[in-house]
């Protein structure tokens, strides 16, 4: 075994495990129950030919660093080990542990489990991808944007339920939410049988009573520890293994580096360096990915998670980071700007969200700002052009199809409200210089696909360089998934303009209950739209084709899903930058 400490990340070889665990024998047996030590389960992540990484987090039953036991095996009953050991599991990273298992046979599926204090774990699933050469279809889950207060994870089970051949599950970011119950009200209704409370917390004064959000390492590890103890989420760890990138609620809403937005300019720059780098610390140590993170190099050196992983002949994973590196919103949050329709002062509303496109178009064009910064825009770019996959993906945590909200038509609305403009600023519309500039260096890529996230929909679109030109050429497709249960797009905006008498003073109530009809009419390469519900996705690709699934799940504020879920389903052909509904 290698160790290096400050990774806690231990590369178990195959080859060399001589020490097989009996785990009824040395470690006190099964007699401590499974859930007061394994309270978050286990996992497996980045799945390469010949390696992948385990992961747990041994509670401890007594002060100070616990034994932690595990064997890897090539079947269910572990008769056929291939790596086993003992690790140790510290306070210092909260007690959660990782083992990168290599020199493993390429897609083949593995079977794990840790033991300690007692206490025997699940059994783990996990399978290696297969080799570049190796001309087999792929088939994984893409989700994002799972809000724990209140909400139930009914989606993990909609796909845990689907048939055990998936390869992996990508996930998208927004894995936890860092607001505590009790915060954000309006948009979090529901039974109050999901709670949070954090162990310190920020509070967000004058954002409404009782707003806390995440500030401390401790309050970031608390937050992956009770979400991590949905016993939905917990299987879906337990059964597929996953690929991860992060998006902003890791840290904080639509941040951007190290900085945060939360008080909309009323206190100027959020620069939050240590919150930034107490996020970044428990999601490293709660999320099973390989990559390096050394804390001691601060932020930004301190990790580094845009990466690709190739699975199969035919199957070119490209995973972006889109907070890191990425410049400020073009507009602040606390003038008004009557250029750009913000009206409102420190509010978003202008700024990240409803912006007029004629005056953001050129205040953008002049900032020079980038979402992906220079070093990991080449290497993207680079990455997709010299892929020799038959599909490569591009998993952007942000919507990349241009998103307007054109209310020319609209008589109910004041004559300066019947105008065109931008939904969401902080996603690649806000963007869009370096978007058209990335899009065109990647116009000749054949079957390019963006799997996206963030803004609790179902979209099928398809991408163009320049949107606003008149027959224009695809050049990509992109399919959004949905929320696993943070509230949907549509009844956030209707919330929003119910909530403030402004907003509904001026008309806009009747186009929130539009929201998908107004989408469409104003955005013709987006396909599909479905912004009332969650879900997960599941795709399919194959020499020929890619097929994606939908399935949208209603109810999360149940216990028990009211109704099975819709499954709604689309198809690319290879050579194609076309939609196909099937």
């Amino acid at each position: 075994m290698k160790r290096r400490s400050f990774l806690r990340v231990v590369a178990a070889s195959a080859a060399a495990s001589g020490f097989p665990l009996v785990f009824s024998c040395g470690d006190g047996g099964d007699s401590t129950p499974t859930e007061l030590v394994f309270p978050q389960g286990l996992a497996s992540g980045d799945p390469k030919p010949t390696s992948i990484v385990l992961w747990t987090r041994a509670a401890p039953l007594t002060a100070g660093s616990q034994k932690v036991f595990y064997e890897v095996a090539t079947d269910e009953g572990f008769d056929n080990m291939i790596a086993s050991g003992e690790l140790e599991a510290i306070a210092d990273w909260d007690h959660t542990l990782r083992i990168k298992v290599t020199e493993l046979e390429p897609g083949t599926p593995y079977f794990y489990r840790f033991a300690s204090q007692g206490a025997v774990s699940e059994v783990g699933r996990a399978k290696t991808a297969p080799v570049p050469e190796d001309s087999v279809n792929v088939r994984f889950a893409f989700a994002t944007c799972q809000d724990y207060v209140n909400r139930y994870f009914h989606s993990w089970r909609v796909l845990c339920e689907q048939e055990a051949e998936i390869d992996f599950v990508l996930f998208l970011g927004d894995y936890i939410y860092e607001q505590e119950s009790g915060s954000d009200v309006l948009f979090r209704k529901g039974t109050g049988e999901r709670a949070v409370e954090l162990p310190d917390g920020l509070a967000l004064d004058g954002m409404g009573a009782g707003v806390l959000t995440a500030s401390s390492t401790a309050d970031y590890r608390h937050l992956y520890k009770v979400y991590r103890s949905d016993p939905d989420l917990r299987e879906a760890h337990r059964l597929f293994p996953f690929i991860s990138v992060w998006d902003d609620h890791e840290f904080a809403n639509d941040c951007w580096q190290d900085h945060a937005v939360d008080f909309n300019d009323t206190r100027g720059d959020e620069k939050s360096t240590k919150r930034r780098e107490a996020a970044t610390r428990a999601w490293f140590e709660y999320t099973p990915i390989d990559v390096e993170y050394d804390p001691n190099a601060g932020f930004p050196r301190d990790i580094r998670i845009f990466r690709s992983l190739r699975y199969g002949k035919h199957v070119d994973m490209v995973l972006t980071d889109q907070r890191y590196y990425r410049s400020d919103h073009v507009i602040p949050e606390g003038p008004i700007d009557l250029s750009v329709g913000k009206f409102v002062p420190n509010s978003p509303l202008g700024s990240r969200t409803f912006a007029l496109k004629s005056g953001f178009d050129v205040k953008e064009a002049a900032a020079g700002v980038t979402m992906l910064g220079t070093q990991q825009r080449d290497w993207l770019v680079q990455a997709l052009r010299e892929s020799t996959a038959t599909w490569t993906v591009w998993v952007s945590q942000l919507m990349l199809a241009q998103m307007l909200t054109d209310l020319s038509g609209f008589e109910v609305l004041p004559e300066n409200l019947r105008d065109v403009f931008y939904f969401k600023l902080d996603q690649w519309d806000g963007f869009r210089t370096e978007r058209a500039a990335v899009l065109a260096d990647l116009g000749d890529v054949p079957n390019l696909v963006a799997l996206s996230g963030d803004i609790h929909a179902f979209y099928a679109s398809e991408l163009y360089t320049d949107f606003d030109a008149p027959g224009a050429i695809p050049t990509a497709v992109e399919f959004m998934t949905a929320s696993i249960s943070a509230l949907p797009v549509k009844p956030q905006v209707e919330l929003l303009v119910q909530s403030n008498p402004l907003l509904d003073s001026l008309g806009l109530g009747e186009v929130a209950a539009m929201f998908d009809e107004v989408l469409r009419a104003s955005n013709p390469h987006i396909r599909y739209a479905k912004s009332d519900t969650h879900g997960v996705s599941l795709c399919e690709i194959s020499e020929t084709e890619m097929q994606v699934r939908f399935f949208e799940v209603d109810d999360v504020q149940s216990p028990d899903m009211a109704s099975p879920p819709r499954e709604i389903g689309f198809r690319v052909a290879s050579g194609s930058k076309v939609i196909e509904r099937i």
